[in-house]
């Protein structure tokens, strides 16, 4: 995480780590974008440096999962990690769902993503949803999050277990 100092808890089945909050901007939807995506997004946003994070946002409920991944073809484009996000109404247990593609950093998809997590909380928290969400990360692999923001920290949780090799994940 770039030398952050993060705080971390847990309570129940729940691991909790608090990072600064982090400062998200509207922006306009990149022209490039339809190159990687045939529906394009209906808003954007800016969190970070120039390799910090863009926020595209679907309409309510798209299915995420149809979007394909962008390869090798984002890092030509960008050097920011890509968010993609919509507000989830269907389901009681979440409130938005989300993807998460770096492949300019050697992750085509990250299956559970807390950094991520961090920028939409933020990024939603600005739309009105409040300072709590429940996300479900809709990569193959994705699990639940969830983000509050108090103070100046962002908590992101979630079920942490691990799996037959080792590694940790987010259920």
């Amino acid at each position: 995480m770039n030398g952050l100092q993060a705080d971390f808890y847990a309570d129940n089945n729940d691991a909790w780590i608090g990072l600064p909050n982090i400062n998200c901007s509207a922006c306009r939807v990149p022209l490039w974008v339809g190159e990687f995506f045939p529906v394009p997004p209906i808003r954007a946003a800016e969190a970070g440096g120039d390799e910090g994070y863009l926020v595209l946002e679907w309409p309510d409920d798209y299915d995420l999962r149809s979007l394909p991944i962008p390869l090798n073809a984002l890092q030509r484009r960008t050097k920011r990690g890509l968010i993609v996000t919509c507000r989830d109404t269907e389901r009681t247990t979440t409130d938005i769902k989300l993807r998460y593609f770096a492949v300019q950093h050697g992750v085509p998809e990250d299956t559970a993503t807390g950094s991520a997590m961090r920028v939409l909380s933020t990024y939603w928290n600005n739309r009105g949803l409040g300072k709590q969400l429940r996300a479900l990360q809709s990569s193959t692999d994705g699990g639940e999050l969830c983000s509050r923001i108090h103070g100046d920290l962002t908590w992101i949780g979630g079920r942490v277990l691990q799996n037959a090799a080792g590694e940790l994940y987010v259920s």
